[in-house]
């Protein structure tokens, strides 16, 4: 598992729709605009979560709220 969660790391994911619209609401409360394009930078193994940026906001999200670009 750890394995194909390393595969998403560099990769530009976006979000699930429903994902998307609760991460972007808490953005747009902290003033910040974004679209739905992220990076991944690391991979959070104990919880097997997604480290992802977006302009300069950063989210942990679960394998299955992203699709890879």
């Amino acid at each position: 598992m750890n394995a194909d969660l390393e595969h998403y790391v560099g990769r530009i994911v976006r979000l699930r729709q429903q994902v998307f619209q609760a991460v972007r609401e808490r953005a747009r409360r902290q003033g910040v605009s974004l679209e739905n394009s992220f990076i991944v930078t690391e991979v959070k193994r104990g919880v097997k979560k997604l480290v992802c940026y977006g302009a300069s906001f950063r989210i942990e999200v679960a394998v299955a709220d992203v699709v890879l670009v």
